[in-house]
């Protein structure tokens, strides 16, 4: 009896893995500069909920330093930086992998959204691509994000990300004349991986 030959294996669709729907991640170039020091100067509200409070005014040679030290990708061991452009080629903000423990399999990450671009679901969609790359090229386990108690577009997307509360750390930040809460989240990689297809119709 002769043995049928095994059918072909069809070969693995690879989607262009830095490119979404309405976003495209590329490397900090130098030249983003000037974009993010009028992003430090013009959006006192990211400025003050990234940093905890009110940082000094930041210069030109903050920001050349800045992109210095990141650009292309560069002391990746304690940051990677994107640029996070439309499709069109318009520069709208970032997104890092920072605080990375290779030894515990955790990252966090930073995003900023222009204040002109912010609340059209691009930050999403670009966490969304970086949380994949950490779990599944980088191999990390959780994804740990810190915030303010009164930062509340934080705390709405972390409910939309499918992250658990984990801690709070009361009256732990003083800030604008008072103390405020700082909140502690957490996503396991199979939570990341059974919510992806929502979060992927959703950044869409």
């Amino acid at each position: 009896m002769a043995i049928s030959p095994e059918p072909p294996v069809a070969a693995a669709t690879v989607r262009p893995y830095w490119l979404g729907r309405r976003v495209r991640l590329r490397p900090l170039h130098a030249d983003d500069a000037d974009a993010w020091l009028a992003e430090e100067r013009g959006d006192p509200e990211a400025t003050h909920f990234l940093n905890y409070g009110t940082p000094l005014p930041k210069s030109r040679r903050d920001a050349e330093g800045f992109v210095a030290r990141f650009a292309e990708f560069g002391s990746r061991d304690e940051r990677i930086m994107w640029s996070i452009e439309t499709l069109a080629g318009d520069l709208i903000g970032g997104i890092n992998l920072h605080s990375m423990d290779l030894k515990n399999g955790t990252f966090q990450t930073g995003t900023r959204i222009h204040r002109a671009q912010r609340g059209g679901g691009y930050g999403l969609e670009a966490k969304v691509i970086v949380l994949r790359y950490a779990f599944h090229e980088l191999r990390y386990q959780k994804y740990e994000v810190r915030c303010l108690a009164t930062n509340d577009a934080m705390v709405r997307h972390m409910a939309r990300l499918g992250a658990t509360l984990e801690g709070r750390l009361r009256r732990h930040v003083f800030t604008q004349g008072a103390f405020v809460d700082e909140l502690l989240y957490g996503l396991l990689r199979e939570e990341f991986d059974a919510r992806l297809p929502e979060l992927e119709r959703a950044a869409a």
